[in-house]
């Protein structure tokens, strides 16, 4: 098994590719820190994403307006 996750961002993965990392993406996916905004995979490494933005930035609550 390739123990290096591939260069290219998850979405230009082919099958071959995805069924070989499939470990490797388990954990990305379990450890994940950023989401990407274009394709809505998650990572933990940014570099695997087309457009990743925080995690966290997207959990936070605004807060709501006093009335």
């Amino acid at each position: 098994m390739n123990l290096k996750l591939p260069k290219k961002e998850i979405c230009k993965w082919n099958r071959t590719t995805m069924e070989e990392s499939l470990p490797l993406l388990a954990i990305q996916i379990n450890e994940a820190k950023y989401v990407c905004k274009k394709c809505g995979r998650a990572a933990a490494d940014k570099r695997l994403l087309c457009k990743p933005t925080k995690l966290a930035s997207l959990l936070e609550i605004p807060a709501s307006p006093e009335n």
